[in-house]
């Protein structure tokens, strides 16, 4: 299966894998080119069984393609009155700049896709107030699969036969505002006007103009 870039693959790099269907299927699309892939980078967010099963989903398919796997296992919990999403989102990016840093700076290739896009670009325009969406770069980190759309990588991974986990986190409840916008805003978005898709990789293509540009490095909430 052929999947759009929206940039240019390095040469080299690392690759942020959670074991979850969409960093699964970069990290075995990526690992077809040989060498390209350095390693591979893994949070553990020890939030209980699915965290653990997922590190070892990623380390046994980084054992069968050979390549190196740097994990951290979190020891702390999110402070009171902090959101949980938000301070394991810190502490992912935080890790990722730390792998890259010891591996010569290397770029870390983060899995977000087209339905990641159209995710922020509700959260931005109806709850922020300005037209937005996930940026190619934030530190180390690069995001050229933002063209990949959810059902075209569950088919490729199906394809592929390789293993993954589904995050229960992932679910839906009413608990967090994203979750809220995935199951009940996006499918009606959809029904709506069936070429949202298209909106959104205009979205993308004024996001990467406006930080070409220097305008628009804006807060990083994915």
């Amino acid at each position: 299966m052929r999947f759009r870039l929206t940039h240019p693959l390095t040469k080299k790099c690392l690759v942020a894998v959670s074991g979850g269907v969409d960093s699964m299927s970069a990290l075995h699309w990526l690992n077809q080119v040989d060498g390209r892939v350095q390693g591979v980078i893994h949070m553990n967010h020890n939030t209980g069984r699915y965290a653990d099963e997922a590190q070892q989903t990623v380390e046994e398919r980084c054992d069968k393609l050979s390549i190196p796997i740097y994990t951290r296992k979190l020891t702390r919990k999110p402070e009171k009155g902090h959101s949980p999403e938000n301070w394991w989102r810190e502490q992912r990016y935080r890790w990722f700049t730390e792998a890259s840093a010891l591996n010569g700076s290397l770029p870390v290739v983060v899995a977000h896709n087209m339905d990641d896009c159209l995710e922020e670009y509700i959260m931005c325009t109806m709850v922020r107030g300005f037209v937005g969406t996930i940026p190619y770069a934030h530190g180390p980190c690069i995001r050229p699969f933002r063209r990949w759309k959810r059902a075209d990588i569950e088919s490729f991974a199906r394809q592929e036969k390789f293993r993954w986990n589904e995050d229960p986190s992932n679910l839906y409840t009413d608990k967090y505002k994203r979750a809220y916008i995935r199951y009940k805003m996006v499918p009606l978005a959809k029904e709506l006007n069936p070429g949202i898709y298209n909106l959104v990789e205009k979205a993308i293509r004024t996001q990467d103009q406006r930080d070409e540009q220097g305008r628009g490095d804006l807060p990083l909430e994915v």
